[in-house]
């Protein structure tokens, strides 16, 4: 055991020498650096998509990039002389300045952003953002977005806006379970700066962790990321938190029948730290017998709080707390109570050196995740996950090429136990360790062409060494105002470690046993590929269409049963996914548009002893109860005046689920003789081929209007809505043991209240 250690520090501490030591370009000292972060003056959020130009004043040679996601940028082998230094960003006043630069010199310019009058009016243009707007599997995601679609509260929220893309299946509006393209909700990665959240969808699935008032901005890869996220099968959701105000205090409170929120921000030390905080507790579990049919027996809540210091417009540190809770029952009639907690504790820094030729993203968390299923104060199964991540990130230029490259650390412990009605108990308890690094460099081919070459080396103490290799590419045909349109490709191995089980025969179930990789070895894995062209339509649309296509190796799936008991019982299957996502997005104010269309197929391969028996064949083919064929999604938001308006209409194509075609009883000897003649047994369904049948198609409307209201000091803001607003009876899940159909929300009228200081 010590000697595998050994060679896994040598391993990591070779990546990290390798990562550092790129060649050093033989006229470096000759030449000349200029680099900085380019942030918004309001709120210091770095700008990503920055346009950054320097014209040499001899020669009037002009270089231009734009600013990443952090805000960086970084010209190297500059001639020595004067540079005329030009940032501008859409909705931004542009700054200029003049720079001699001398041999050998690094020197950094970072610089504020002042809003324009286009910002300052709330005419607000990101270049960066738009839900038709993906970059090989990845979309930009801001407040703005998120705050049009109907959500029953004082702000959006991100779990609302995530349901209205094509790919992203939501199997109801209870148990916070999200399915993208065809992978699970434990394939899932969801980033809070930096720090991983297993659980961040509340109860009650119009809401999760994350309001937009606490959104920075969010990247979403529903798959083909990038060579920085390790450990995750099918999709990331990178969320930024916001950093609170330097400058002056400020918050607000809201209210309505599904939720109550508290947020405040303002500075600790002004100019150089602040702070921002966000308190949301359920109210719906009290209020939905006044408004709706039937009582809400569901409860969320969270709290979250996040210090930012500011040592120099190159530096930046923060902290964060965030703790949630969920309870509730998703069948009112057997009654069992699903319960989650998340406790997360992080830290970040941001580092820009004077003089040197790196950015340092430096982070550190810890992450708590519990979860339990019983009745009354009993617990008949429960499932716990800590982690700790360290990581860190660089960023550097050689020539026109940028590199990002780093190491990580993880330490997972795990923790279940299942006791329900079980002959044997089943429990684990369980620690993993792993480390590695990663590079991936972004490489221009002219002007129209960006290949991202990467991989992924990771370390496991239990596993073998695995290597991920990803590439992505980017061409742009034709660029313009009238004509912008592009072209990207990726290709990727990725690997999963831990395993997430969940009872998939039951739609209803909210419950996850979080587990080591349990046959030795045989890590999750899948293959993406993935094709989309985006276009510019005009200065008013974006067309954009993604196919996709994954091979999916190793997962762990519940072992087939004719009893309606969770286990932790697995075998292993195959298979692949595949499919398309069209989006077309019309924005010109006043008037907001989208529609979009997903297709997707997901089908399974399983070998399992009881096949043969049951169906005369050992190796089953179907497609798992996540697996909705089209879906459509449309939303139109209007502003006028003090009004705004927004509507949002969702249409689903049914779940597969397992038809039964009769009853028998089942009696155990082992306990004792049974008397045949007096006595039943245990009831036991006898079931088609797994997921044969087919659930009715899904569809919901939603609506709200809001109007907003200037004090003095205050803004008020107050929104009327409903959801579902044809009230159409929409099935949540079918229990094909007891013959209960449990329903979605029906028609739920609301209204809320906001008032926030200005």
């Amino acid at each position: 055991m010590m000697k595998n250690r050994t060679k896994t520090l040598l391993i990591l501490l070779s990546i990290g020498g390798l990562c550092m030591a790129f060649p050093v370009d033989e006229a470096a000292a000759q030449t000349a650096t200029v680099q900085g972060i380019i942030t918004d003056h309001s709120d210091d959020q770095p700008l990503e998509g920055a346009n950054i130009t320097l014209q040499n004043q001899s020669d009037e040679r002009v270089r231009g990039m734009a600013a990443d996601d952090n805000g960086f940028y970084q010209f190297t082998n500059l001639q020595p002389g004067t540079w005329f230094l030009q940032i501008s960003f859409i909705g931004y006043l542009t700054y200029e300045d003049t720079l001699n630069v001398r041999a050998g010199e690094t020197q950094t310019v970072s610089v504020s952003l002042e809003p324009g009058e286009e910002r300052l009016g709330e005419v607000i243009v990101s270049p960066t953002g738009g839900a038709a707007r993906l970059e090989a599997g990845r979309q930009r995601i801001t407040p703005v977005e998120i705050q049009r679609i109907p959500t029953p509260a004082g702000s959006g929220d991100l779990a609302s806006y995530i349901q209205t893309l094509p790919g992203v299946v939501a199997l109801g509006d209870r148990g916070g379970q999200f399915y993208i393209r065809g992978g699970t909700p434990s394939q899932n990665m969801v980033l809070v700066d930096g720090t991983m959240i297993f659980r961040p969808f509340h109860m009650l699935g119009l809401f999760s962790v994350f309001p937009s008032s606490l959104v920075s901005e969010v990247d979403f890869y529903a798959g083909g990321f990038s060579p920085r996220y390790s450990g995750r099968l099918s999709s990331v959701l990178d969320v930024k938190m916001r950093d609170g105000d330097r400058q002056r205090a400020g918050g607000a409170a809201s209210i309505s029948p599904f939720a109550g929120e508290v947020f405040v921000e303002g500075p600790l030390k002004k100019d150089r730290t602040s702070m921002i905080a966000s308190f949301r507790q359920s109210l719906i579990e009290t209020t939905s017998p006044l408004f709706l049919s039937e009582e809400q027996p569901v409860r969320f809540e969270s709290q979250y709080i996040k210090a930012s210091h500011f040592g120099t417009e190159d530096t930046r540190c923060s902290s964060m707390l965030l703790r949630t809770y969920d309870r509730g029952q998703l069948d009112y009639e057997i009654g069992e109570t699903f319960k989650w907690t998340n406790i997360l504790f992080g830290g970040r820094c941001i580092i820009l050196p004077p003089g040197s030729n790196l950015l340092f993203d430096m982070n550190a968390g810890l992450s708590h995740v519990s979860n339990e299923v019983g009745s009354g104060n009993e617990s008949n199964r429960f499932s716990k996950v800590t982690q700790f991540n360290l990581d860190l990130n660089l960023t550097r230029y050689i020539r026109q090429t940028r590199f990002n490259y780093g190491l990580f650390v993880l330490i997972k412990s795990l923790n279940y136990e299942i006791s329900d009605r079980f002959f044997i108990p089943q429990s684990d308890h369980d620690h993993l360790f792993s480390g590695g690094g990663y590079l991936e460099a972004i490489v221009p081919l002219g002007q129209q062409v960006r290949v991202y070459p990467g991989m992924v080396l990771t370390m496991y103490r239990e596993y073998k060494s695995s290597v991920e290799p990803r590439l992505r590419i980017s061409w742009q045909p034709s660029i313009g105002d009238q004509g912008d349109s592009e072209v990207n490709l990726a290709f990727g191995r990725y690997l999963q470690s831990l395993v997430g089980v969940s009872d998939t025969r039951d739609a209803s179930s909210a419950f996850t046993a979080w587990m080591a990789e349990p046959f030795g070895g045989s890590r999750m894995e899948a293959w993406h590929a993935l094709l989309g062209w985006r276009q510019v339509l005009g200065s008013r649309l974006n067309f954009s269409i993604e196919g996709y296509h994954k091979w999916l190796r190793n997962l762990p799936v519940t072992v087939w049963s004719t009893l309606a008991e969770f286990t932790t019982d697995l075998s292993l299957a195959n298979g692949q996914v595949y499919g398309a996502d069209v989006r077309l997005e019309y924005n010109h104010r006043p008037v907001y548009g989208f529609i979009g269309y997903g297709y997707s197929n997901t089908e399974y391969e399983s070998a399992q002893d009881h096949f043969s028996l049951w169906f005369g064949e050992p190796v089953q083919r179907y497609h798992p109860p996540h697996d909705r064929r089209h879906q459509v999604n449309g939303l139109i938001s209007f502003h006028f005046g003090k009004f705004t308006t927004s509507l949002r209409w969702e249409l689903g194509t049914g779940l597969p689920f397992t038809r039964p075609i009769g009853f028998d009883e089942i009696f155990f000897y082992n306990e004792r003789l049974p008397h045949l003649n007096r006595e039943f047994g245990t009831t036991r369904v006898i079931l088609e081929k797994p997921y044969q049948g087919r659930t009715p198609a899904y569809h919901r409307l939603d609506i709200s209007l809001a109007r907003e209201f200037d004090f003095s000091s205050a803004r008020m803001a107050l929104q009327v809505g409903a959801i579902n607003l044809y009230d159409h009876t929409n099935l949540f899940y079918y229990d094909v043991y007891t013959h209960r159909r449990i329903n979605q929300l029906p028609f739920a009228p609301y209204f809320s209240l906001k008032l926030e200081t200005k």
